[in-house]
């Protein structure tokens, strides 16, 4: 007998078995690997064992059971690698918010392009070129940019170090 007809035959008892299991998704997967282990059982089945039907129901059982066992090993490995990424995410969002309001007091003083470069550089940590790319502007203005920025920061340092040296502190 060939395959074809055998799996015509076992065809109903793949359904049976992946409706047993309670198989409600990939159904062309478990199908599929109803299909092999019914294959495998043809090859090692002997005669002599007794009935290809209960022989071939076992094979098939088991099959689909080692197939939803990688599948749910699978399935716990990327909850894991989500669940580490959403929580990685986070700190990386509230690290860069205590940055940004760390960092909100020393922009407050520069204008609208200073703060681009200042931003930029500071919490991107983006480099003058690939800032001018940014904004569509040469190399030697984003340079201006930072020069202003500098001066004024510096200003803004020099200032706020006499306000806390006159408190004592």
């Amino acid at each position: 007998m060939m395959f074809e007809q055998y799996y015509e035959q076992f065809e109903p008892m793949i359904f049976h078995m992946m409706k047993k299991l309670h198989i409600t998704r990939d159904h062309d997967l478990y199908l599929q690997e109803g299909r092999i282990s019914l294959w495998k059982a043809l090859e090692k089945f002997e005669a002599e064992s007794g009935e290809f039907a209960p022989f071939a129901y076992q094979y098939i059982r088991g099959g689909m059971l080692d197939l939803m066992r990688k599948q749910n090993k699978l399935l716990e490995r990327e909850t894991v690698k989500a669940d580490e990424y959403w929580q990685m995410n986070m700190e990386i969002t509230e690290d860069k918010l205590l940055e940004t309001d760390m960092l909100m007091p020393y922009a407050e003083g520069l204008t609208a392009h200073q703060q681009k470069w200042f931003w930029h550089t500071f919490v991107d940590d983006m480099k003058i070129r690939e800032i001018a790319e940014l904004y569509g502007v040469s190399v030697s203005a984003v340079k201006k940019w930072k020069k202003g920025a500098v001066e004024r920061l510096r200003e803004y340092v020099i200032v706020n170090e006499h306000v806390h040296a006159g408190d004592g502190g």
